[in-house]
């Protein structure tokens, strides 16, 4: 479940439609849907998964994006919706969310549920050969800035700044730094759900690295 929560955090939203349809929800969305189903199964919901097409959407001055197809869980509960609130959660929450109380133990599921909606792994060359990276980003500076401390004060490593950059704030760890970050991440993996695509990443790099 502290996999799930780091999810929302990232890629979720709650909602407050007791005027319309008398019930709140729980809205997860991903391009990813077997990942979905596994969080759907964490939750033991037998909910179906939207399915969403592409669209393009305008970001102002002739500027459009298109958006990749994605997956759309909906999950009708008040009693979920309130428990997210006591977390901070709330409606539209991305440029206010703060960091919840995590206990050390659960922390890396949060982490890699948060990673898996709102973080990135790369890998590039560099003079001094490959060299991977591991970025998370949020709206939320207060969010980031806690989750860099946080980070940084179990894994033993200087803190990093959250600059901001691209419509979003950043907490960017390389070489090393990063590899240490995954192996957090990561442990357990076979008890909490995961995004493939990402760990395939971190364990191509790894092999290459052999």
């Amino acid at each position: 479940m502290a996999y799930v929560l780091g999810f929302i955090y990232a890629d979720g939203a709650v909602i407050d439609s007791r005027i319309s349809s008398r019930t709140c929800y729980l809205l997860l969305s991903n391009n990813d849907s077997d990942l979905l189903y596994q969080i759907r199964k964490t939750l033991s919901s037998d909910h179906k998964l939207d399915y969403r097409p592409a669209t393009k959407r305008n970001f102002g001055k002739g500027k459009t994006y298109l958006c990749k197809p994605s997956y759309r869980l909906r999950i009708g509960n008040k009693a979920i919706y309130t428990d997210l609130l006591s977390y901070g959660l709330i409606p539209r929450k991305s440029l206010t969310i703060e960091l919840p109380e995590i206990p050390d133990r659960y922390f890396s599921f949060f982490l890699r549920g948060y990673f898996d909606g709102d973080g990135c792994v790369n890998t590039g060359a560099r003079k001094s050969g490959r060299i991977i990276q591991v970025i998370f980003t949020s709206g939320s500076f207060v969010f980031l800035n806690r989750l860099s401390e946080k980070v940084s004060d179990i894994l033993r490593i200087k803190p990093k700044n959250t600059p901001f950059q691209s419509g979003a704030f950043r907490l960017a760890f390389r070489a090393n730094e990063a590899i240490s970050v995954c192996k957090f991440m990561y442990k357990d993996l076979e008890i909490s759900p995961f995004l493939k695509r990402k760990y395939e990443i971190y364990q191509e790099y790894l092999a290459s690295k052999n």
